[in-house]
């Protein structure tokens, strides 16, 4: 272990030199790795190095750079001279081609030597390289026998440089250890002069060694401090201080200085302490006493700051932190009428308003917790002849050596003009902007009582007036009297609740003047002259007050009581002006509102008679509206009952001797059979015949034609039980029917315009019926809502597939002006064929369609009826089943189809309809009835 130690250290100063060798040099380890290239290998191929984090790291990073800069062609070549003479541990050369800083390729002569431990084993190579495109013309390349004298010279030099290198760095080392000393003991001999202490500390602050110098006093002997912490041996306050010093001079390397205290036996002295870096992590610190200098500055400072405050204009204070005043200026005397033997040693808060000790409290609390000056506050002071002053006070925090709050120091000055007129002035703003709102809200608001109850609340907020009532004189009354209207009141006073009216004889002198127009102030109520008004106020607790009388164009009274209870006040002329101001509007605004008040009931009874007429007008339209559609329906079924009825017998007819005829006809060809083969051959006249009219054909083709006949009476016969189904003139009130039959009979009805049309295709149906038992409702209604929903259907659809022919008009014509490549007779067909396709949005081609489905939902029948159409916006399915909506143009719908539909679902089956639709989505109807229905529906 000694061994390799000793070798790391041999290769650590071998590096050392060959960094300053003119030859480009390198080293390999034992395992055959490049472990070393010195400055001039690096600075040749123009290599950086980057900071390893391991040593396997860096000696992969070095091998890289070897094999990296080694032309490709050479670099096998050179790998395998390198392993042989690894190998056997023998001396080699190599010639290659290695790329430069400039990226340009340069032959080089590389000669190496092995490298052996003083025990003999092998450690690795070096060797060295010389550019071989730098020897001057002329002279020959170095052959191997010149490169290893090369090598052993080259090794001879470098072990001279080495040993003339060491002889100057011991003789360099000497001297400036004799400087050193010499330097020292100067050092030791100043510190021994100097009236500071110092100590030296580690990284952790702890004492490595001390001198106590000419301070007399520390906080603890020096001698208990040594190799301990200065936590320790200090107050918490002062060890954390210079533990934040120690830790700034070891991250900047500068001087740091602070001042702190110490709290001694005899007195708390002052310091100042000077912290310097020094090598190794270590710390000098130099402690001066400052007690002498700062006294002698604080006396100038008081004398200064004495004569500065017996001749200032303001009160200056000082104030401990119990709030006790410690000191203040002797102008209070002059400001206050205090001595001031009467406020030094007292606290603050007997001389400040009761309301304002909060402010000042919190004040200087906020001034102690921040350790700031803080904006100046307002506060009352009271005066020795009991006013009150306003001053303006700023304060701030004497603090001691280690940031503590000793004291605060004030300066405040008397601003009672200027707060005065501030006062009167907000005051006066404050009525004016009270009368501007009073009267923006009286004219804004036309309700009576909202411009009596803001105008009452504003008014004993403004004047800080204990009670505002607002009062109506009740003149017609049997016995005329004052009834409370609205009322203001301040928190601790009764509500007027049971003392709602007074009467015209309980405040005689009060009322006349009212009544009169008259103002009433009394600043104090017990100067009323009238026994009975006096003793009215003082049951109300009334110690001052004042009564405006507001009277209206309609020739009613009221009056604004204001009440004063906690002794005299004084009513104001700017007061009283106010009112009256307040009054006027007051007697506008109720005008006003009587007025709006009447024109609203005029105008709500024209209104409500109005809607009742268009109600009525309404319904008579309904009302007719479905008398004509009942009575078409009647017609039409009395029509289709009538043409059923007429068709009936002679079908019947037909139907019944059909098979009579069946029977005769069989009957005669077997007798002709029978002839036929009695008679046999048949005369030429009967053979004749017999091929005139196809006897064999005609016998295979009558009971054909028959049969024919029969099917086809037979589907009269259903046509004719659909109609007389549809037309339900045969039946009352209300049946359990099959719902499906009425809905195939309306089908059935509908039959022609669901067929193919020229240009329009056919209207395909689809029955999606569920197993429905009979449905008790008014069978002949329910026909006419299916007729109008399948009416509407047909029509959305046959105006939505008109609408897409239209839209696609143009460009199909334009396909056809463009088809130069067909005849004129193929482009007509194809646009033809083409009107009669529709696609969706996936490209497929659709076709009208209308789907019915049925199902039962618990005690209710749903019958869903959809069509593919355009569908339709929201605002025109709003408004579906309203009378006389429609979309349809002029002439073709009266509006009345979906409304009627309504009112025989919603009103005379109780039951419910819908509409779900949206544009490009198609339309579904949704029809929802009860299986049974009541007797009297």
């Amino acid at each position: 272990m000694v061994e390799k130690e000793e070798i790391q250290q041999d290769e650590k100063v071998f590096c050392q030199q060959a960094d300053i060798a003119p030859l480009m040099i390198w080293m390999s380890g034992c395992n055959a790795l490049y472990c070393y290239f010195n400055s001039n290998w690096l600075k040749f191929t123009g290599t950086h190095l980057t900071t390893a984090v391991s040593a396997s790291a860096r000696e992969e990073e070095i091998g890289n750079i070897w094999t990296g800069s080694v032309h490709p062609e050479d670099r096998q070549r050179c790998e395998d001279i390198y392993l042989r003479a690894f190998a056997t541990h023998n001396s080699f050369q190599r010639q290659y081609r290695l790329r430069g800083s400039d990226g340009e390729y340069r032959w080089i002569l590389d000669t190496a030597a092995p490298r052996f431990a003083a025990d003999g084993s092998f450690v690795g190579y070096i060797g060295y390289c010389v550019d071989l495109t730098e020897v001057p013309i002329g002279i020959s390349q170095p052959s191997i026998t010149e490169s290893s004298s090369l090598s052993t010279n080259f090794s001879r030099r470098i072990r001279k440089i080495t040993e003339d290198q060491l002889q100057a760095e011991i003789t360099k080392r000497q001297a400036v250890e004799s400087q050193l000393r010499q330097k020292t003991s100067e050092f030791a001999a100043i510190l021994q002069v100097l009236p500071d202490s110092y100590f030296r500390l580690d990284a952790d602050g702890s004492i490595l060694d001390y001198k106590q110098g000419l301070i007399e006093s520390l906080y603890i002997p020096p001698g208990d401090c040594q190799g301990k912490s200065l936590r320790e041996c200090l107050p918490t306050a002062v060890g954390d201080r210079f533990h934040q010093a120690i830790n700034q001079v070891l991250e900047t390397q500068h001087e740091v200085s602070f001042a702190y205290t110490l709290p001694l036996p005899a007195e708390n002295n002052n310091f100042e302490a000077r912290l310097l870096p020094l090598p190794d992590q270590q710390i000098i610190v130099l402690v001066r006493d400052t007690s002498d200098n700062i006294q002698a500055a604080l006396i100038e400072s008081d004398a200064k700051f004495r004569s500065i405050v017996e001749n200032a204009n303001n009160i200056i204070f000082v104030l401990t932190l119990e709030g006790i005043f410690s000191y203040v200026s002797p102008n209070w005397t002059e400001i206050f009428g205090h001595e001031v033997a009467e406020v030094e040693g007292k606290s603050f808060i007997p001389f400040i308003h009761p309301d304002d000790v909060h402010i000042c409290a919190d004040y200087f609390q906020r001034i102690l917790t921040t350790g700031k000056k803080q904006e100046a506050i307002e506060y009352r002071v009271k005066h020795k002849n009991g006013n009150w002053r306003w001053h303006t006070s700023n304060s701030s925090a004497i603090k001691d050596a280690n940031g503590n709050v000793l004291y605060f120091v004030g300066i405040c000055y008397d601003t009672t003009n200027r707060k005065e007129t501030e006062i009167a002035l907000r005051e006066s703003a404050q009525r004016e902007a009270l009368l501007n709102r009073l009267s923006n809200q009286i004219r804004a608001s036309l309700d009576l009582n909202h411009i009596v109850e803001t105008a009452v609340q504003e008014i004993h907020n403004l004047f800080q007036v204990d009670r505002c009532v607002f009062f109506w004189y009740q003149q017609d009354a049997d016995v005329p009297y004052w009834e409370k209207v609205y009322e203001a009141k301040s928190s601790f006073l009764p509500c007027l609740q049971n003392q709602q009216e007074a009467t015209h004889a309980e405040i005689k002198l009060i009322a006349a003047k009212t009544l009169n127009g008259e103002i009433i102030r009394i600043d104090d109520t017990e100067t009323v002259g009238d026994s009975i008004a006096q003793q009215f106020l003082q049951d109300f607790g009334f110690t001052a007050f004042m009564a405006l009388p507001v009277h209206t164009q309609s020739g009613e009274i009221g009056a604004f009581s204001c009440g004063y209870c906690s002794g005299f006040r004084p009513w104001l002329n700017n007061e009283v002006e106010l009112l009256q101001a307040v009054t006027v509007q007051l007697a506008i605004a109720i005008d006003q509102a009587k007025l709006y008040s009447q024109s609203r009931i005029t105008a709500q009874t024209a209104q409500d008679k109005a809607q009742q007429l268009e109600a009525a007008l309404l319904e008579l339209q309904q009302t007719q509206m479905q008398l004509i559609q009942t009575e078409k329906m009647s017609s039409l079924g009395q029509l289709v009952a009538g043409i059923a009825h007429e068709i009936n017998n002679p079908v019947n007819f037909i139907y019944g001797n059909i098979s009579h005829a069946r029977e005769y006809t069989k009957d005669l060809l077997h007798l002709v059979e029978l002839y036929q083969q009695s008679y046999c051959p048949p005369t030429p006249e009967i053979d004749r015949q017999i091929n005139t009219i196809d006897l064999d054909f005609l016998k295979q083709d009558l009971p054909k034609i028959l049969e024919s006949m029969k099917m086809g009476a037979e589907r009269i016969r259903q046509i004719v039980l659909s109609l007389r189904n549809f037309s339900r003139l045969d039946e009352d009130g209300i049946k359990a029917v099959d719902i499906h039959e009425g809905m195939d009979s309306t089908l059935l009805l509908l039959q022609n315009r669901l067929k193919a049309k020229p240009g329009h295709p056919e209207i395909q149906v689809i029955r999606d019926y569920g197993n429905l038992p009979p449905v008790v409702c008014h069978a002949g209604q329910m026909n006419q809502v299916f007729m109008n929903l399948l009416t509407n259907a047909i029509d959305a659809l046959e105006e939505s597939y008109a609408a897409e022919r239209r839209s696609r008009s143009v460009s199909k014509s334009c396909a056809y002006v463009n088809s130069h490549t067909l005849r004129k007779g193929e482009a007509f067909m194809s646009l033809v064929n083409n009107t009669e396709q529709r696609t969706n949005d996936q490209g497929e081609m659709t076709f009208p369609q209308i789907r019915i489905r049925s199902l039962i939902q618990e005690d209710h029948v749903i019958i869903r009826i959809a069509d593919n159409g355009s569908g339709m916006s929201e605002e025109v399915r709003k408004r579906l089943f309203d009378p006389f909506f429609t979309t349809k143009p002029v002439g073709k719908g009266t509006g009345m189809g979906l409304s009627i539909s309504y009112q025989i679902i919603v009103q005379k089956h109780g039951g419910n309809i819908q509409c779900i639709s949206a544009p490009e989505e198609g339309a579904e109807f949704v029809v929802m009835i009860p299986l049974k229905q009541e007797p009297s529906t």
